[in-house]
């Protein structure tokens, strides 16, 4: 049974959830950032059964405008400013209705030239905007997490013996892979997966500007030498989720180099910012690096979801993931074809590359550079602005486009005000007007508000802390 529209009945659908497109835009980007729905509310809207018998589309398109976008925490809008989530780009909603049309699978070059094509060079085009080597392979991926353990993966594979594959890590001496204490949740996650184990990840602390201790580093290493286990990988953060510190990158390429370990860098969020003349010095050592992972998602404003994994050797790559069954076998009459099965876990992936591509060509790297700095200004703006003001106080430096700060109010003993700024983070949510999250910096709770959207300007981060102490003076 065909399911298709007819070409007219097409035109009016595409042009109707255009308008909801542009909605978006023109009427909803200054609503209340959360939408203030709690989930019961949002479960009734939605809570049905199974449905035997199709609506009308244009009424479905309704029901999407009115329940979907009304439930929709709105982080494409200025006034977002929590975790670390872009706030994508118009060109690159164009490029995902193109893709979702096409409906490309490109597991095997044959079965999308152009996605694999277009692919390869959208990992060239993020290596080069970031400073890295335009020879590494590599591949797009959902998001941070899953890009890190497919770099950990290949970390554990060429630094391991050959009986690896064939015989898993039974015998072999425990594995031990280094990050700072800031790193991501992620590479708990991953030598959880991999068969590492969480007790062999170590955590070195930091330093009074949240970098990793290298001189702790060292000893963690030779510690573990001396017990008999195997120093494998030495991981660089070029970007904190907490703070944005960035870790000295040339000393662990360093270490990594002298103690013949792999080195891998999470640059998942600060990358694009590596060859901005402001900051570029962070970032000395990047280049060194194995591999590194790159989230377009997050500060080339590219909508969820896209992550890089970029490998310095694509023979290391390959070898990780190259399997090919019977079924995927094909006829290779003419050279020049990649299959990015063999260089990634997954099989099955949209087309992620033409919303990049996309992004890339329409801006160019100077207008993008140039926005980053804008992102990174406005973190350093709010830092002047909390530094002037009596019943506030920043809590870490500002590198990029992160700053971290607290409410205070006299009278209030450190318990009082970790209490205090962990009630004002809730009730800034509930309020809606701006959104930022809580988090905890060398123990105290911390405001936590990150840029990476474009459409903030000047006068939405002057408006922060006013929202802040009105919020504040309704818990006081």
């Amino acid at each position: 049974m065909n399911l298709d529209f007819s070409p007219d009945q097409l035109s009016t659908f595409i042009k109707k959830a255009g308008e909801i497109v542009r909605d978006i835009y023109t009427d909803k980007l200054d609503r209340h950032v959360f939408p203030g729905k709690t989930p019961e509310e949002i479960q009734s809207i939605f809570n049905e059964s199974l449905p035997e018998n199709g609506m009308d589309v244009g009424d479905l398109l309704k029901k999407v405008q009115n329940d979907v976008i009304g439930s929709a925490t709105m982080n494409v809008g200025p006034h977002y400013y929590g975790y670390i989530t872009g706030g994508g780009n118009q060109v690159a909603i164009l490029a995902e209705m193109i893709s979702a049309s096409l409906n490309q699978n490109n597991l095997k070059w044959h079965s999308s030239p152009v996605s694999t094509e277009l692919e390869k060079l959208v990992i060239k085009w993020v290596s080069q905007f970031i400073g890295y080597t335009d020879q590494a392979a590599g591949a797009i991926l959902d998001g941070g997490s899953t890009a890190n353990l497919n770099c950990l993966a290949v970390a554990r594979k060429n630094m391991a013996p050959d009986t690896l594959s064939s015989e898993g890590m039974y015998g072999l001496k425990p594995m031990t892979i280094y990050v700072s204490e800031e790193g991501h949740s992620s590479f708990d996650k991953a030598v959880d997966a991999l068969g590492i184990g969480l007790n062999n990840l170590r955590k070195i602390p930091v330093d009074d500007h949240f970098k990793i201790r290298t001189d702790l580093l060292k000893e963690q290493i030779q510690k573990d030498r001396k017990a008999g286990l195997n120093p494998i990988c030495v991981i660089g953060i070029a970007g904190t989720t907490n703070s944005g510190a960035v870790d000295d990158l040339q000393k662990l390429a360093d270490i990594a180099k002298e103690e013949k370990m792999w080195y891998h860098v999470d640059a998942a969020y600060g990358g694009p910012a590596a060859k901005l003349e402001s900051v570029k010095h962070l970032f000395t050592g990047l280049e060194e690096a194995d591999s590194v992972v790159v989230n377009p998602h997050k500060w080339l404003y590219v909508p969820f979801e896209a992550a890089c994994i970029l490998v310095k050797d694509p023979e290391k790559l390959r070898r990780t993931f190259s399997l090919i069954p019977d079924y995927l076998q094909s006829n290779e009459d003419e050279g020049g074809r990649t299959d990015l099965m063999e260089y990634q876990l997954p099989l099955t992936k949209s087309f992620k590359s033409l919303k990049v591509w996309m992004t890339l060509k329409a801006f160019g790297a100077k207008r993008l550079r140039e926005t980053i700095q804008a992102d990174i200004d406005h973190a350093q703006y709010l830092q002047s602005l909390i530094e002037k003001l009596d019943d506030f106080e920043m809590l870490a430096p500002v590198p990029l486009s992160i700053a971290c700060f607290r409410y205070t109010h006299p009278g209030l003993d450190e318990k009082q005000l970790d209490e205090l700024n962990q009630k004002l983070a809730h009730a800034i949510e509930q309020d809606g007007r701006i959104f930022l999250t809580a988090t905890k910096v060398k123990g105290k709770t911390a405001l936590r508000t990150c840029f990476i959207n474009p459409r903030t300007t000047k006068k939405d981060v002057e408006w922060i802390p006013e929202v802040i102490r009105d919020v504040a003076s309704g818990l006081i």
